[in-house]
């Protein structure tokens, strides 16, 4: 019985969706709304927001530091490799 069940639920959770889909659109289509202007959602932004203040410089130079340290460990992993290129 329980393999019944399962089938069941499973048939129910791949019809709904088919059903869900086949109902009409309740929305207007944009024919209908000549004249109206689009609204546009913008990201707000704190007000405290500063692109040149010492925080953000700091955290500048700290991912910098930090690249530059990847580039070092980069190069050093590459010299340990001996890759044959060409042979």
């Amino acid at each position: 019985m329980q393999p019944f069940s399962r089938v069941t639920i499973l048939l129910a959770f791949t019809a709904a969706p088919l059903a869900v889909m086949a109902e009409p659109s309740s929305v207007s289509p944009r024919a209908a709304r000549v004249g109206v202007a689009e609204s546009v959602h913008v990201q707000p932004r704190e007000r405290t927001f500063d692109p040149n203040s010492a925080e953000v410089d700091a955290v500048q130079k700290r991912i910098t530091i930090f690249n530059a340290m990847q580039r070092l460990l980069d190069a050093r992993l590459d010299r340990k490799l001996h890759i044959c290129r060409g042979c």
